[in-house]
């Protein structure tokens, strides 16, 4: 049996070296996750300041070698205080990235989780060094109490990825209602669309959406290009020229319908966490795959995969990481290995920095063969403690993940601190 591909040994079989040079006009987007800081959500579902740093910190290591609790090296900061960004601001444009694209959540009538953005970030004193866009992130809420040990619902296991027997009790249904989603995407571009630091694409706001499969699901094909058409008319009235509609391919009920995006008016997709995607195609008996032969997997199969559902741009991503472990109850482990048994979620092994920085410069040979599209590469995630894949310093790799990030974007001068 051939051995797999590995990073970073094996950069120069994947990809031609000469064309991992940092293409003109690079956009360097990586996800936010808005759940470390007090919110109104949190408040109402667990008590009075509340944050998923509770989650983190309860961790604990499945097996010998586990890195389990992880730990921000900065301390758990309050994503809510605009002094956090400003520290944030400054790693990230140091590491090479220069837009942050925030999840955006609505739930119960209005918007949710959104005080990182509105109280934190837009207020940093440095926030225009960093252009920022707001992903329409429309999947349901639900209450994530591993310890609980409850069974979570079928409908849900349908919704979101396995995730063994910890308990996801519902606690917020996405906009489902035409009301609902008019109101909460006319609200997000009334809101941010103006702003001199907006993420723009020849010249066009753009505005993620992570789950187009719920739309067309409702709308039809024909039925989201009217909706997303209708948009376009509203962002004019708004005084843009239009909008760039870029798809997030990572639920399961995304990927069948990618060849339907260009259809519904979409412009560009690419994927939140590309390592979790190859995660389900490496064999079953292969419990704790490694990072090193998943990114490898990423670079030669799943973005020629995704980039080839779809006649539109599809831009490359690249995570640290990815360990699910804190949301999830351990179960027993079988003597007859079976990753959907156990772990029965993605939990990948041994991720390091020189692996990471391999698959940084993997993205950019991706770019430069494809000249016709945007040079935007994407990042999950900056901040997802709890699904293991976060570029913020941690007590294990130290500033490690947004150094290897530096050197394989080619940044000049890494300025972060030591």
């Amino acid at each position: 049996m051939t051995a797999p591909f590995r990073l970073p040994e094996d950069l120069e079989k994947l990809v031609d070296l000469s064309r991992t040079v940092r293409p003109d006009n690079l956009t360097v987007a990586c996800f936010v996750f808005p759940q470390w800081h007090r919110s109104a959500l949190n408040d109402r579902l667990y008590g009075p300041g509340w944050t998923e740093y509770v989650q983190m910190r309860g961790a604990r290591p499945w097996f010998p070698g586990h890195h389990q609790p992880r730990t921000p090296l900065l301390g758990e900061l309050d994503e809510r205080d605009p002094a956090t960004w400003e520290t944030y601001i400054d790693l990230a444009v140091s590491s090479g990235i220069d837009t942050f694209i925030f999840d955006w959540y609505w739930y119960d009538h209005g918007p949710a989780l959104h005080e990182a953005l509105e109280e934190g970030f837009l207020r940093a004193r440095n926030r225009e060094r960093m252009r920022f866009a707001a992903m329409w992130t429309n999947h349901p809420w639900a209450i994530w109490f591993p310890t609980a040990g409850a069974p979570p619902a079928a409908e849900w296991l349908a919704l979101w990825e396995t995730s063994g027997l910890g308990s996801y009790e519902p606690a917020y249904p996405c906009p489902e209602t035409e009301e609902e989603i008019w109101r909460s995407l006319t609200y997000l571009m009334a809101r941010y669309f103006h702003l001199p630091n907006y993420w723009r694409i020849n010249d066009k706001p753009v505005l993620p959406l992570w789950d187009l499969s719920l739309l067309i699901n409702r709308f039809g094909t024909d039925g989201t290009y009217t909706l997303l058409d209708e948009l376009h008319s509203f962002a004019q009235k708004l005084g843009h020229p239009g909008i760039h509609f870029h798809a997030v391919a990572q639920e399961p009920a995304v990927l069948p319908v990618l060849d339907q995006l260009a259809a519904a008016g979409v412009n560009s997709y690419s994927l939140y966490n590309a390592l979790a995607q190859a995660v389900g195609g490496r064999p079953d008996a292969e419990e704790l795959p490694d990072y090193g032969v998943v990114a490898a997997d990423v670079v030669a199969k799943v973005w020629p995969q995704v980039d080839a559902a779809s006649t539109l741009p599809c831009f490359p991503n690249i995570s640290p990481g990815a360990d699910n472990a804190p949301r999830v109850l351990m179960r027993p482990r079988p003597e007859q290995p079976s990753r959907q048994k156990w772990p029965g979620t993605v939990i990948i092994v041994d991720e390091a920095p020189a692996a990471f920085e391999a698959l940084t410069r993997a993205a950019l040979a991706y770019l430069n063969e494809r000249p016709h599209i945007p040079p935007v590469l994407t990042i999950g995630c900056w901040n997802e403690w709890t699904e293991g894949h976060y570029l913020l310093p941690d007590t294990r790799h130290g500033f490690g993940m947004a150094r290897a990030l530096g050197r394989g974007l080619q940044v000049n001068k890494w300025q972060g601190n030591r």
